[in-house]
C-alpha cells in the first residue's frame, strides 16, 4: 500500500521527469492531456494520416442522443401527468445530457483551433528550452501546477461518474433487500427513464435500461473529463504566455546603460528593438491562442452560465422533495455538487486570466520606457490599450465569465429554490 501511494505521489509531482535541462517534450510532460486528444480523434502528431472523428466519438454521440431522447420523453410524460417531481428530475437530466451533445459537436467543428493549441504549446516549450532558458525554472513551475490542477479535476470528475454508478447499484440492492412484493414500487434506475407502451420495470427491459443508464453516466464523465482538462490546460497555457511577456518586459532594459558615443547608442537601440520584437510576437501569439479558445469554448461557457442556476435549483428541489417522502437521492446530490464545481472551475480560471492579461499593462508602466527611445513607445501604448480591453470570451447580452457571475447565479438558484419550496 505504501509503495502504491509513493508511486501516485511520484506521478502527481512528476518526480521521475527531469525538466531542469535539455529539451522537454510538451506531449510527454502533459501526457494525460495528449492521450485524451488522441482518444477523441482530435490530433495525433505522431500519425502521418489525419485522425478521423468516428469510432469512439460516434459511440459517445449516439449514446448521449438516445439518453437525451428518453429523458425528454420522461419529461414530457411528467408534464402530461402533472408530476412535478418527475418534471424537475427528468428536465434536469435532459439539460445535462444535451450539453454532452453540444460538447461533441463543438469539438468536431473546431479541430483547427485544437491544432493551433498543440502548435502553440510546442513552440512555447521550444522557446523556453532554447532562447528563453533563463525563464525555465519559473515556466516549468507553472506547467507543473497546470499538470496538478488537471490531475485533481480529472480525478474529481471521474470519481463523480464512478460514484453515481456505485450509488445506482446500492439503491438497487437496498430495494431488493427491503422490497415488499405486495407494493407496486419498481426497481430504481439511475436516470428517470420512461417510454410509451414500455414497462421498464420488467425483465429483461429493466436490466437493459439499468446498464444503459450506468454506461451513459460513465461515458458522460469520460467526455466531460476531456473537455475540462483541455479547457484548464488551454487557459493555463495562455497564462503562461502572459508570464513570458511580463518576464520579457521586466528584462527589456537589462544591461542597457547610458551611452557615451553614437556606436553604443545604435547598438543599444537595436538590442531594445530586437527584444521588443520578441515581446510583440509573444503578445500577439497570446491573443491568437485566446481567440482560438473563445471560438471553441465561448458557446459552452455561455451555455453553462445559462443552465447552471436552473440545474442546481432543480436538483436541490428534487433532493428536498424526495427527503420529504422518506427517500435520499444521493445521485442527484452528486450531480448538484458536480455542477457547482464544474461551473466554478472555468469561472475561477477566466477571472484569473482576466487579471493576468491586465497585468501586462502594469508591467509596461513599470518600465522607464521614456529612456528607451521613441521607437518602442507606440508599441508600449498599444500593448497597454489592448490589455485593458474585455476578453473575447465575453458576449453582448451575457454577463462576464467570472467568480462574481458564478456567485450571482448560485444566489438566484437559491432564491428560485425557496420559491418552489414555498
Amino acid at each position: 500500500m505504501a509503495a502504491m501511494i509513493k508511486k501516485i505521489k511520484s506521478f502527481y509531482n512528476k518526480e521521475n521527469t527531469n525538466y531542469s535541462t535539455g529539451y522537454v517534450d510538451p506531449f510527454e510532460f502533459h501526457q494525460t492531456f495528449y492521450q485524451m486528444l488522441v482518444n477523441f480523434k482530435v490530433a495525433d502528431l505522431k500519425n502521418k494520416n489525419p485522425p478521423s472523428y468516428f469510432n469512439q466519438n460516434m459511440i459517445l454521440f449516439i449514446v448521449a442522443l438516445m439518453a437525451t431522447i428518453i429523458c425528454f420523453c420522461s419529461f414530457h410524460h411528467g408534464l402530461e401527468t402533472s408530476d412535478l417531481s418527475l418534471i424537475t428530475e427528468a428536465g434536469t437530466y435532459t439539460i445535462v445530457l444535451s450539453y454532452k451533445l453540444i460538447i461533441l459537436s463543438c469539438t468536431r467543428r473546431n479541430l483547427p483551433q485544437y491544432h493551433n493549441l498543440l502548435k502553440a504549446i510546442k513552440k512555447d516549450f521550444e522557446y523556453i528550452c532554447s532562447e528563453g532558458e533563463k525563464y525555465r525554472a519559473q515556466y516549468f513551475e507553472e506547467q507543473l501546477l497546470t499538470w496538478k490542477i488537471c490531475i485533481v479535476m480529472c480525478t474529481f470528475n471521474a470519481g463523480i461518474g464512478i460514484a453515481m454508478n456505485i450509488f445506482a447499484y446500492l439503491s438497487l440492492f437496498y430495494f431488493l433487500a427491503t422490497h415488499d412484493a405486495n407494493t407496486k414500487e419498481s426497481r430504481p434506475l439511475l436516470f428517470p427513464f420512461w417510454l410509451p407502451n414500455v414497462d421498464l420495470s420488467k425483465s429483461p427491459i429493466y436490466e437493459i435500461a439499468f446498464m444503459f443508464a450506468n454506461i451513459t453516466a460513465l461515458l458522460y464523465a469520460y467526455n466531460y473529463l476531456f473537455m475540462l482538462q483541455t479547457q484548464i490546460l488551454w487557459i493555463r497555457q495562455i497564462i503562461s504566455k502572459v508570464d513570458i511577456v511580463i518576464w520579457s518586459l521586466e528584462d527589456l532594459l537589462v544591461d542597457i546603460y547610458p551611452t557615451t558615443n553614437k556606436e553604443e547608442s545604435e547598438y543599444y537601440s537595436r538590442l531594445i528593438e530586437n527584444r521588443m520584437r520578441d515581446i510583440i510576437i509573444h503578445h500577439q501569439s497570446m491573443y491568437s491562442l485566446l481567440q482560438d479558445y473563445a471560438i471553441v469554448y465561448k458557446k459552452l461557457l455561455i451555455f453553462e452560465q445559462i443552465i447552471c442556476g436552473p440545474v442546481v435549483c432543480l436538483t436541490a428541489y428534487c433532493i428536498a422533495e424526495k427527503i420529504d417522502k422518506g427517500e435520499f437521492q444521493a445521485i442527484l446530490l452528486l450531480l448538484c455538487i458536480a455542477t457547482i464545481v464544474m461551473y466554478f472551475t472555468p469561472s475561477l480560471l477566466c477571472t484569473y486570466l482576466s487579471i493576468k492579461v491586465k497585468s501586462v499593462c502594469d508591467a509596461c508602466w513599470s518600465i522607464p520606457f521614456w529612456n528607451a527611445g521613441p521607437v518602442i513607445r507606440p508599441y508600449m501604448v498599444l500593448m497597454m490599450q489592448r490589455s485593458l480591453r474585455p476578453l473575447p470570451i465575453q458576449s453582448p447580452g451575457f454577463k462576464d465569465i467570472s467568480v462574481e457571475t458564478f456567485s450571482q447565479k448560485l444566489t438566484s438558484a437559491y432564491s428560485l429554490f425557496n420559491m418552489l419550496r414555498a
